[in-house]
């Protein structure tokens, strides 16, 4: 009798403890969370010293310490804030150039293409990583490199709708993955960590948990490598449908994560999901909040496409759970109902969108070069349009809140107020503006290659030179490959016959026939 009272008070011990455990992840995670400006500031502060090292060095100059520095620059921002360890990485590589080091040139561009590619540049990063000469890296260098490009074909195969690229991709992943594997037999976390993501590339997902907790049970590892671990565990356990281990892993990969002061992460986008699909929302609004911040924080136009498909179904359910406990069910629903229209609108365009981009790759695969061009085109314009939806749908959704809010006190001349204040000429004009800014990065010679078409007398000169003309915009749209004369007219708020009046009046005034001045508009290369 004893022994079955001690076998049933142990069962609910280990129960007990189990429970605890559970609940002390999702409290260790607030604890953290509310700690996260502590954190940021340590960083900020470890950060400033290195950039006062950083300007000791250049004041020396002892141009090999000013490298040495300008690395550590780039190792604490590289998974903080995208635009700060770009401009490092960019002077180290500069500097390994001038010093004509062929090891400090590798290990700048190994850096420069891991720092691209957690910003979502897949071409660029890919690019990079082609350049590099890794017969000059050190041994850990190497295995840096390894990392960095089996991780970036790996990650490019998932993003790739195209199965051909995928499969295309995902070998080159492996390949990578197995050439650390073979060059270093010693075990190593960049090593097991290649074995568990070809793993989980190649659909084993038992292999990939083992290697995981190889990881986890036999390496010492930093916050940050602790989060990358546990996060894959996570997107394990989402897939087998194992919700409970799933969360406790990725609140722990979001722990590590704070911890370790990284931005770039998906850990708490994944958390979201997870609790928002068991109907817990409010955790699910807190942790995709938190995933937006990061997002915003490190300037990751991937994460915020990512996010921008989450966060509306969120605030949604967000808000019915609103309506109901307020018993205002009818007047919200119809406000739902109204932003999920708008919503869906805006995604029906993103993959419109991104269907035209796909298109015009496809046409253009036969050509290396217009290939290499059109997949910069679509970096810029399809980073700039996730980044301006986003931006929209805050504009919307802070609308929103507002006519609400007036509509609950029946301030209806207020809400007249607040519509007045949209103004469509200003941000068609805010559209031009960016427009002209990426077109002109793209094209910085465009404006002097389009005026040696004609003589000197017929030349265009700009006020500005960040800024371009209705004439000059016209051949910019044609020149990426807006041609039809009914789309330019109405991304320029110009009738169709206005459209023709221009074209033929700048082509009447070219030194070149008709069809020849085409095509050397066509010639004109981007950067």
């Amino acid at each position: 009798m004893l022994k079955f009272l001690f076998s049933i008070l142990f069962i609910q011990f280990i129960l007990c403890e189990t429970s605890i455990a559970q609940t002390d992840w999702s409290k260790q995670l607030d604890h953290y969370i509310s700690k996260r400006d502590e954190i940021d500031a340590a960083k900020k502060e470890t950060i400033k010293n290195l950039l006062k090292d950083l300007r000791f060095t250049r004041e020396e100059k002892n141009r090999d310490k000013e490298f040495s520095a300008l690395m550590k620059s780039v190792k604490a921002y590289e998974y903080f804030v995208y635009d700060s360890a770009f401009k490092y990485a960019q002077a180290a590589n500069l500097l390994a150039y001038r010093l004509k080091d062929e090891s400090k040139i590798a290990e700048s561009k190994s850096k420069l293409s891991l720092i691209m590619l957690l910003k979502g540049l897949y071409t660029s990063s890919i690019d990079t990583l082609n350049t590099v000469e890794y017969q000059y890296l050190s041994k850990d260098k190497r295995k840096e490199f390894y990392s960095t490009a089996y991780r970036a074909y790996y990650d490019l195969s998932g993003y790739s709708r195209d199965k051909h690229y995928s499969e295309a991709y995902k070998k080159l992943g492996h390949y990578y993955s197995r050439k650390l594997i073979d060059e270093f037999p010693k075990p190593s976390f960049e090593k097991v960590l290649g074995m568990a993501l070809q793993e989980m590339v190649s659909g084993e997902l038992s292999k990939a948990e083992n290697h995981y907790f190889d990881l986890l049970n036999n390496f010492k590892l930093n916050d940050h490598e602790t989060a990358i671990v546990t996060s894959g565990l996570g997107f394990i356990y989402s897939d087998k449908n194992e919700s409970e281990k799933a969360k406790e892993f990725l609140m722990r990969a979001s722990i590590g994560d704070i911890k370790a002061g990284i931005k770039e992460t998906t850990a708490c986008r994944s958390l979201a999901e997870l609790f928002y699909r068991e109907g817990d929302i409010d955790k699910a609004y807190q942790y995709i909040l938190l995933a937006k911040a990061d997002a915003d924080f490190y300037g990751s136009e991937q994460r915020k496409f990512e996010i921008s498909y989450t966060l509306p179904l969120i605030e949604s359910a967000r808000f019915q759970k609103e309506n109901k406990q307020k018993k205002m069910i009818g007047l919200i629903s119809l406000l739902v109902l109204t932003f999920s229209l708008i919503i869906l609108r805006q995604l029906q365009k993103l993959r419109q969108a991104r269907k035209e981009i796909v298109n015009s790759n496809e046409n253009l695969t036969c050509v290396n070069e217009l290939l290499r061009e059109a997949s910069r085109i679509k970096e810029e314009y399809i980073g700039y349009y996730f980044n301006f939806s986003s931006q929209y749908i805050d504009k919307l959704e802070d609308f929103k809140k507002s006519i609400s809010r007036q509509l609950m006190t029946k301030s209806y001349d207020n809400i007249e107020q607040e519509l007045k204040k949209y103004n469509p000429r200003n941000e068609r004009q805010r559209l031009f503006e960016d427009f002209d800014r990426i077109f002109l990065k793209l094209f910085p010679d465009f404006v002097k290659r389009f005026n040696q078409l004609f003589d000197e007398k017929d030349r265009i000169v700009l006020k500005d030179d960040l800024s371009l003309n209705t004439d000059l915009r016209i051949f910019a749209l044609i020149r990426i490959g807006v041609t039809d004369s009914e789309k330019i007219a109405g991304i320029l708020n110009l009738s169709v016959n206005t459209i023709y009046t221009y074209k033929t009046k700048i082509r009447n005034r070219s030194i070149y026939p008709n069809e020849a001045f085409d095509l050397k508009v066509m010639a004109i290369k981007s950067v």
